[in-house]
């Protein structure tokens, strides 16, 4: 058996999707904060560019909008640095997306299934 990494990440985008084509596949990308408070009560943040390729990507940019609150799930991550306002240089992590979960309450309220759905429950 070989070696893997799993990554999952949750947090809000910070900006709407960028979409490109990269020959024939369409790739949206677009940032997610990951916070959390450290020992002495600081607030950490780390972006992570995540990356939806082909279909997953049409979905990002139809649902996904600067604000959602999101979780991606992907198999691999690239370190890089994006350099913030100031000019410092701040850590990011890449990934390539291979789920996508949309975790925002649907605006009308409902649940986002239609009355006609099969669902059992």
């Amino acid at each position: 058996m070989g070696s893997s990494l799993n990554m999952q990440v949750t947090g809000y985008v910070g900006s709407d999707p960028q979409v490109r084509q990269v020959g024939e596949q369409t790739v949206a990308s677009f940032s997610v904060a990951v916070s959390r408070k450290n020992r002495a009560g600081e607030k950490q943040t780390v972006w992570v560019r995540v990356s939806c390729w082909n279909k997953l990507a049409d979905i990002a940019v139809k649902y996904v909008h600067k604000g959602s609150l999101i979780q991606a799930t992907a198999e691999w991550l690239r370190l890089s640095a994006w350099t913030d306002q100031g000019g410092t240089p701040q850590p990011s992590l890449d990934i390539d997306a291979n789920r996508l979960v949309l975790l925002d309450r649907a605006e009308n309220g409902d649940n986002g299934h239609s009355e006609e759905s099969d669902i059992p429950f």
